[in-house]
């Protein structure tokens, strides 16, 4: 089983999480959603906020129970460079939860825009597709 959640303030990251729902076929909600079963890979995204995660994503990752959660698989986006990735590996590690190789960061996405282009679009797919076949 897997599941998706998501932490968006200017919903980029939701728009993501919902294009990932829709290729892997799961619901995509946000961290408000507690997971109530084991899951073989949680995909866990949110935004860049000042070069950060935003801090309830990062309580989040540190309330993740390693006997519920196998594999945690990383996406994000971000108007700049900067992810989320080593701020979320630091807390899953520190939890013994194994943090995938596979990862989706979408770099350009301007807050509040929509702007999730067609080669993003693909980026998502090939994200979903290389993950189930881990």
């Amino acid at each position: 089983m897997d599941a998706i959640r998501f932490y968006s303030r200017t919903g980029n990251t939701e728009k993501v999480a919902n294009l990932l729902s829709e290729q892997l076929n799961v619901k995509a909600e946000s961290i408000d959603s507690p997971i109530s079963e084991p899951v073989d890979r949680l995909f866990l995204g949110g935004g860049v906020y000042n070069m950060s995660a935003d801090k309830r994503l990062k309580a989040y990752a540190a309330d993740l129970d390693p006997a519920t959660v196998k594999e945690v698989f990383l996406f994000g986006t971000s108007g700049s460079v900067f992810t989320i990735e080593k701020q979320l590996t630091k807390v899953l590690k520190k939890k013994r939860i194994p943090v995938s190789d596979e990862h989706l960061f979408l770099h350009g996405v301007m807050p509040k825009m929509g702007n999730i282009s067609g080669h993003q679009k693909k980026e998502i797919e090939e994200f979903a597709k290389g993950a189930v076949t881990q």
